[in-house]
């Protein structure tokens, strides 16, 4: 299977970690094009971490910070660098340095977790709900454009069109929809966008969970 040029998957406190694996700003622009008429909606003012690798020494960062910015991809920090001149190239782009992104939860204190969180109607395009150390329920839609996270589970009695993270800095959780149809849903930081999602589970009422290194479907009422 190819390597994806752009990758993007979820971290905790509703991150978003981008990979870039190739070194060129026209290839990059190429799959961001391609990304963004897949799912229109998703890059809508997105905050992501970028993780540092080797290409990233051969890229004009304050190029690459330009590029992302037109689609509206605003880079929050940069992780994963491995040396001085990697944190002077960093720092030289006018971005904030980070650590490595697989010691971020290593830091984090045990969750005390509170009563469920629910939302009254709809949440809008644009509009970020995030239930921290709990489930969350919404008696509505989640509109494109819209984003919603929990630590817990996320139950939506409406139909799911935009973004949903479950299990945010947790080895567990799901997402309850009873109507997929989503631009992206992760759950304990396995992820799909909406064009890897199995077309079978689209349009149905659905319970999206971990398993293993991937994200699980079933259909409500069909156990």
């Amino acid at each position: 299977m190819a390597q994806d040029i752009v990758e993007l998957r979820t971290g905790q406190f509703s991150s978003v970690f981008l990979t870039l694996n190739s070194a060129s700003l026209t290839v990059i622009k190429r799959a961001l094009v391609k990304k963004a008429k897949k799912s229109p909606t998703f890059f809508q003012n997105i905050a992501v971490i970028l993780q540092f690798n080797p290409l990233l020494e051969k890229i004009n960062l304050p190029a690459l910070k330009a590029l992302l910015a037109e689609f509206n991809i605003h880079i929050i920090g940069v992780s994963d660098w491995q040396n001085n001149l990697q944190k002077e190239l960093i720092l030289a782009a006018d971005l904030p340095v980070l650590g490595k992104s697989g010691d971020f939860s290593d830091i984090l204190p045990e969750p005390r977790y509170l009563p469920t969180q629910v939302v009254e109607g709809n949440v809008e395009a644009n509009q970020v709900i995030y239930a921290k150390n709990s489930d969350l329920i919404i008696h509505g839609n989640v509109e494109a454009g819209a984003e919603v996270a929990a630590e817990g589970n996320i139950h939506i009695y409406g139909k799911l069109r935009g973004r949903a993270m479950a299990g945010v800095n947790a080895n567990s959780g799901s997402i309850y929809a009873q109507h997929l149809d989503a631009e992206f849903v992760a759950v304990s930081s396995r992820f799909l966008s909406r064009d890897k999602i199995p077309q079978e589970f689209m349009q149905r009422a659905v319970r999206i969970f971990a398993e293993k290194e991937k994200l699980a479907f079933r259909i409500l009422g069909e156990y």
